[in-house]
């Protein structure tokens, strides 16, 4: 699935939200987006919502982990928002489920 990615400011938000896979094609892009926003100083607050994300690898972990921590050192949160089944199955076995996500869901039993 090719990659697109929208911005949208809401009151102190930035709001990212990628559409499609994020993995080792896609992965520069989604940096270079992340890195433009963190930079920029716009929002006090930035959430990725993966609502849209349809599969995420060992790459696209590393440009959240690398990104959290490049706003982390700026003073701006960032967090990752509404992952679906497979997204969430891979920060749940990565541990960054609690480190990355705003407000985890319980998994169903």
């Amino acid at each position: 699935m090719p990659f697109d990615c929208t911005l949208q400011l809401a009151d102190d938000t930035v709001i990212v939200s990628p559409e499609g896979d994020i993995d080792i094609h896609t992965a520069a892009a989604v940096r270079g987006v992340l890195r433009e926003v963190v930079t920029s100083r716009v929002g006090g607050r930035i959430v990725v919502d993966l609502s849209d994300v349809t599969f995420l690898d060992s790459a696209g972990i590393g440009v959240f982990v690398a990104a959290k921590r490049a706003a982390d050192a700026q003073g701006i949160p960032l967090r990752l928002r509404n992952p679906g089944p497979v997204v969430r199955m891979v920060l749940e076995v990565t541990k960054l489920l609690g480190e990355l996500v705003e407000e985890p869901v319980p998994v169903p039993h």
